[in-house]
């Protein structure tokens, strides 16, 4: 899914890949959209934000090591970022890594168009989807529950869901 464009009632939204200058939206996001952030205490804000920002880096290391062929791409509302939407497509699978939006552009509609994109595109390729989801994370959760994912691992930090509907499972 590159560069792909939807019309949204507030404009134009877009997929372009992540490059070095969208680095402080990319960690803004970040920490807004992990509500665990908020449980780091005992420190100054100065420390705690250097915690975070290490933490951002290496979960961002961690998957281009991990996936270094997945699509990292900023999600666009009328060239403005807005989100984060970072998709593997293996052999065997397809695997939502990362989708994350602006608390304003939540619950609008423009998640769920991300991901049945998605889901249509692994049913296209006869291919499984799935994504994880951590365990404090229950607005995600139930999101993707409404679209069809169902539990098929749960390590207690993290649940693995995989869509369960409509297309040739393997």
């Amino acid at each position: 899914m590159k560069s792909s464009i939807y019309n949204y009632d507030e404009g134009n939204i877009s997929l372009c890949p992540v490059e070095s200058y969208h680095s402080e939206f990319l960690f803004r996001l970040f920490i807004e959209s992990r509500s665990d952030l908020s449980l780091i205490s005992g420190l100054d804000e100065e420390q705690k934000l250097n915690i975070i920002y290490q933490q951002f880096i290496m979960e961002q290391q961690q998957l281009e090591v991990m996936y270094p062929k997945a699509d990292f791409n900023v999600v666009m509302l009328n060239n403005e970022p807005i989100g984060r939407f970072y998709v593997y497509y293996g052999e065997r699978k397809v695997r939502v890594l990362e989708i994350a939006l602006l608390e304003k552009y939540r619950r609008i509609g423009i998640g769920s168009k991300l991901l049945i994109t998605v889901i249509e595109e692994a049913g296209r390729l006869g291919k499984n989807l799935n994504l994880q989801v951590a365990w404090f994370n229950a607005g995600a959760y139930t999101f993707y529950e409404k679209l069809g994912f169902k539990v098929i691992d749960d390590s207690y930090v993290y649940k693995t869901m995989e869509y369960a509907k409509g297309y040739n499972r393997m």
